[in-house]
């Protein structure tokens, strides 16, 4: 049964689950940055190997712990985190990621046997509803900046819709960069993907296509300043079962970073 007072909130919270990462390796401001694989609390997670078709997730080592609730549902509670410069950190639910593509290929390359997303979008479907894509690089890049374009299955499954990255890429882009593709006009999320094209070579590292919920934004707006977003003010936001929170993190300024804080959920 759903939780429908505050009262049920906080009666159904659950321990804490601490967030600690050192983003080592200089961030680009106003572009967005995985923590996934990174060392800390939780700690990095392996790259991931699934290869083009990817795979639906439903719990992966790295991600923030997260237990389904013997009964009822799940809803964020409270985000707290600072950092040693000011930023938005985002808390989202990892559904698909895949591996295997090319960074020097510069002909359109298929996802071949990709699959819809499991039922964890925004309405608790797998349509995709809310649902975003994102080229991350798993392994540094070389010299080139290439637009990333990537065809995608909608939320009422019209195929072939097109978005780029929103913010340009960058020769020699760290481990950690995730470049979020814009949708489509019309369109309000990703139910699968079917093919990423690079404009130019990256000449050298590794990528892979991603499929996220974002949960939460925190608004970090001064360096070594703690904030917070609970229940209410996060807009009692449901996670569904088998969710696969990790972090994103915007930073203001193009240098390294360390991320504390932590996460409660509440269940009933």
């Amino acid at each position: 049964m759903a939780i429908t007072t505050v009262d049920g909130c906080i009666a159904g919270m659950q321990p804490p689950q601490a967030i600690a990462k050192g983003l080592t390796g200089t961030m680009v401001a106003g572009r967005h940055h995985s923590l996934f694989y990174l060392a800390g609390l939780p700690g990095a997670a392996a790259i991931p190997s699934p290869g083009v078709g990817g795979t639906n997730l439903t719990t992966y080592p790295g991600q923030i712990p997260f237990t389904n609730p013997v009964s009822g549902n799940t809803y964020l509670a409270r985000v707290q985190a600072m950092c040693t410069q000011p930023g938005s950190l985002w808390l989202c639910d990892r559904l698909w990621h895949n591996s295997g593509l090319s960074t020097t290929i510069t002909t359109e390359q298929l996802c071949t046997g990709a699959t819809q997303i499991l039922a964890r979008d925004a309405n608790g479907s797998n349509a995709g509803v809310g649902v975003y894509a994102a080229v991350e690089v798993t392994g540094a890049t070389g010299s080139g900046t290439p637009t990333l374009t990537v065809k995608y299955n909608n939320q009422v499954g019209t195929q072939n819709q097109v978005g780029t990255n929103i913010v340009a890429t960058v020769a020699s882009s760290i481990a950690g960069t995730f470049h979020v593709i814009g949708l489509a006009a019309g369109d309000t999320g990703v139910r699968l993907v079917q093919s990423l094209t690079l404009s130019a070579t990256w000449t050298s590292g590794t990528i892979s296509v991603v499929l996220f919920r974002p949960i939460a934004m925190l608004e970090l707006t001064a360096a070594n300043v703690p904030n917070a977003i609970d229940a209410l003010t996060a807009g009692f936001v449901r996670l569904y079962d088998n969710s696969v929170p990790f972090l994103v993190f915007v930073p203001s300024t193009t240098t390294t970073s360390n991320i504390s804080g932590h996460v409660i959920v509440s269940q009933g």
